[in-house]
């Protein structure tokens, strides 16, 4: 991370140092490739900020699927629940009408 952060903050410098003396002087093929290295650099941190707000979308929309399967799941795991409770109940009852009437 401190790595990162000493690069940065020696490719901002150089940059601005470039920049400022573009009027004045003629830019050499390194001053190029530094300025070309920080639109990179400017690049990557964009195409990172956006694939992570749209990573945080798709998130919420699994989230949200989720939460609606786990409903629907809820409410057929009640009507089985139930239904398998009156299966039951009627085979009691039928069981108790026939051997013990």
């Amino acid at each position: 991370m401190l790595e990162n952060q000493l690069f940065d903050h020696w490719l901002n410098q150089k940059s601005q140092e470039i920049l400022s003396k573009m009027d004045k002087e003629k830019v050499t093929t390194e001053d190029m490739l530094i300025l070309t290295l920080k639109a990179q650099t400017n690049h990557f941190h964009h195409m990172d900020v956006e694939f992570r707000d749209e990573f945080k979308k798709i998130d919420q929309r699994f989230t949200h699927i989720e939460s609606k399967f786990d409903k629907r799941f809820d409410r057929l795991y009640t009507v089985l629940m139930w239904g398998f409770g009156l299966i039951l109940t009627s085979i009691f009852g039928l069981y108790i009408k026939m051997f013990l009437n």
